[in-house]
């Protein structure tokens, strides 16, 4: 009867195992080192019972290491806890930015593994790793700035903007834009402004509120023109191209930025949009591209 006993529990295991799958993706291969990088943990359920998980801060896992199997120091725990329910046959994808909570600065080949806990089957099912890389940027423009503290007796906290390229993928250039503490010792973030070309050099502006102009070459007559803040908020994105001369960043009276030269060309990801009654560009807020965190997808498998 033991022997019975244990044959039904490995089958049952071995029929959990084949009708509970969780899979691990990434939206890009390589990232710049402090670059948000957003796992993506998909949750298949064919087990015939409904799934109660998010329930406790252990219930999904991370694991890195080197491609050679090289130990990756972990900085804390993703924020994962919230609570669901995953009926048979639905599937669910959790995303969760693990940048912040592992030692990835160095340059090098990775791979991340999801662990997935089921209390009520006292189970676990881990992902087939996902492979990444940590590359570095040629640093084409820096610059320290002041941010004025809410106390009108204490300095201002000195932070930098690099503007850095990076080739991603060999295919073709992109340009980050990284804000530091002035040591670069503290990152407060790293994200992609867009592909940029190799002939020509980005040109950069800081206005009295400190925040960053960019205006960058993308194609043989289009220009990006970004202005972010000193917290990495994307305020303006636009578009512009050569008509008759080439769009330039010009600084005008009491240090005001703007694009002069060209033509603005509207696009479906110009920010603010393009809308008859949109906010006025100082008014606005947009985040930049980075992981969403404890966002949870539902759908048929």
């Amino acid at each position: 009867m033991l022997g019975v006993s244990l044959v039904a529990g490995v089958m049952a295991t071995l029929s959990a195992l084949a009708q509970v799958s969780v899979e691990v993706m990434l939206d890009q291969e390589q990232f710049l080192a402090g670059e948000a990088l957003p796992l993506a943990v998909r949750i298949s359920n064919r087990s015939g019972q409904t799934l109660r998980l998010g329930g406790d801060d252990d219930w999904l896992s991370v694991s890195v290491e080197t491609r050679d199997h090289g130990v990756v120091s972990k900085l804390g725990d993703p924020p994962v806890r919230g609570e669901f329910t995953l009926e048979s046959s639905q599937r669910a994808t959790r995303r969760v930015d693990i940048a912040p909570y592992f030692n990835l600065g160095r340059q090098g080949a990775y791979r991340a593994q999801v662990t997935v806990k089921i209390a009520q089957w006292n189970q676990q099912f881990s992902s087939t790793p996902v492979s990444f890389d940590i590359i570095t940027g040629a640093r084409v423009w820096e610059r320290e700035f002041g941010v004025p503290q809410p106390e009108t007796n204490t300095p201002p906290e000195v932070r930098k903007y690099t503007l850095m390229q990076a080739n991603y993928l060999k295919k073709g250039l992109k340009l980050y834009l990284r804000i530091t503490d002035a040591e670069e010792a503290k990152v407060f973030r790293v994200f992609a402004l867009g592909p940029v070309v190799s002939f020509a050099q980005p040109e950069a502006q800081i206005d009295p509120r400190c925040n960053l102009h960019v205006l960058c070459q993308t194609g043989r007559t289009t220009y990006s023109y970004t202005v972010a803040n000193p917290d990495g908020d994307v305020l303006v994105r636009q578009t512009h191209e050569i008509s008759g001369n080439r769009p330039r960043l010009q600084v005008g009276e009491h240090g005001k930025v703007a694009v002069v030269g060209g033509a603005r060309r509207y696009a479906d990801d110009d920010f603010p949009p393009r809308e008859p009654f949109a906010k006025p560009a100082e008014a606005a807020l947009l985040p930049p591209p980075a992981a969403v965190t404890n966002t949870l997808d539902t759908a048929k498998p």
